[in-house]
């Protein structure tokens, strides 16, 4: 999100630079502010429901984003996005260090390794998925398969 809703906003839905630039923000901001309320909300929530709800409601943000193919619609859809995946790294790395009490900390930075990874190797694969289709059809796709995995990393009988 961070290195392609820009380029989606304006160059696919045709908004000024400044509102490519301001949705950008608002992606930044908002995940900021529901990363900064992660603790509270796990007091509040399971971690399966937090993961369960971005599941579901991450492919709804980007469908209905791209479907209304507008740049207010998009840019609303980006801050809505960057709320939903604010809480999912701490939560990762927590259940990774609790996989393995015993060998926590190395849990945690594989994580953090496959995190890194992501973050490095998403762009360009985004990049050349989007010459093949479109960039909103990549950004669908790279949604929904999260969605998914995210879903497959609780198995039904597990609550916490």
């Amino acid at each position: 999100m961070t290195d392609w809703s820009a380029l989606l906003i304006t160059r696919d839905l045709g908004a000024e630079p400044a509102q490519g630039a301001l949705a950008l923000t608002v992606f930044s901001l908002a995940m900021f502010l529901s990363r900064s309320c992660g603790d509270a909300t796990l007091l509040r929530f399971s971690e399966k429901r937090i993961v369960m709800a971005s599941s579901l409601l991450l492919p709804v943000a980007v469908l209905t984003g791209t479907l209304l193919h507008t740049p207010l619609a998009m840019s609303v859809s980006v801050a809505v996005i960057g709320l939903l995946v604010g809480p999912l790294f701490p939560v990762a790395i927590s259940r990774a260090g609790r996989s393995d009490p015993g060998r926590a900390a190395s849990m945690a930075a594989k994580v953090s390794v496959v995190g890194y990874i992501a973050y490095l190797a998403g762009p360009p694969f985004i990049g050349l998925a989007a010459e093949a289709v479109s960039l909103p059809v990549t950004f669908t796709l790279v949604i929904v398969l999260a969605a998914r995995e995210g879903r497959a990393g609780f198995p039904e009988q597990s609550d916490r």
